[in-house]
């Protein structure tokens, strides 16, 4: 990351609220199961890895509330025995899984490493938070919600629309 970059990014936020929580000591899953009850519009996700029970059952609740939800999952991750992509995509919530194999490099695989979900168009949650119990339970990783910043929503729903026309 450049110098500007770092300067720029407190000027960025400067109008946002931002709440950081940590799943060793904060419990990121519920922060995360909370908003996907509180929406009542749309849910956005571009997820690494989705094995979460009770986050799955929560996306499930809020497709049948009314809300749009759309999920995108790295392809490779989606096929793990324990993710819970197809089960969404049987239940109606609108589902792409990227493709990168036309992208290997020799013996590498990309990934769609993303971690964060779009809340009714009005904030964000990123970080290093998988959709897991492992994330939850065992790791230690982090969700940061980003409010009151229509530029971070913005670029956000840019990255979101960008993959979702690149996945199937």
């Amino acid at each position: 990351m450049s110098l500007l970059s770092l300067l720029l990014i407190p000027l960025f936020l400067s109008s946002a609220k931002v709440d950081v929580f940590f799943s060793a000591t904060d419990g990121c899953e519920d922060k995360v199961i909370k908003s996907i009850n509180s929406a009542q519009k749309s849910i956005k996700i571009a997820i690494y890895h989705l094995t979460s029970r009770e986050i799955t059952e929560a996306l499930i609740d809020a497709k049948k509330r009314g809300v749009d939800v759309k999920i995108i999952a790295d392809g490779e991750q989606a096929k793990d025995k324990f993710s819970k992509v197809l089960v969404l995509a049987k239940e109606g919530i609108d589902v792409k899984i990227t493709d990168y194999s036309t992208r290997k490099k020799r013996f590498l695989t990309p990934k769609m490493h993303h971690k964060f979900m779009i809340v009714d168009r009005k904030y964000v949650m990123t970080g290093s938070f998988n959709f897991t119990a492992s994330a939850e339970e065992l790791n230690d990783e982090n969700c940061v919600f980003i409010y009151d910043s229509t530029e971070v929503v913005e670029k956000f729903e840019k990255e979101f629309e960008r993959l979702w026309k690149i996945s199937q």
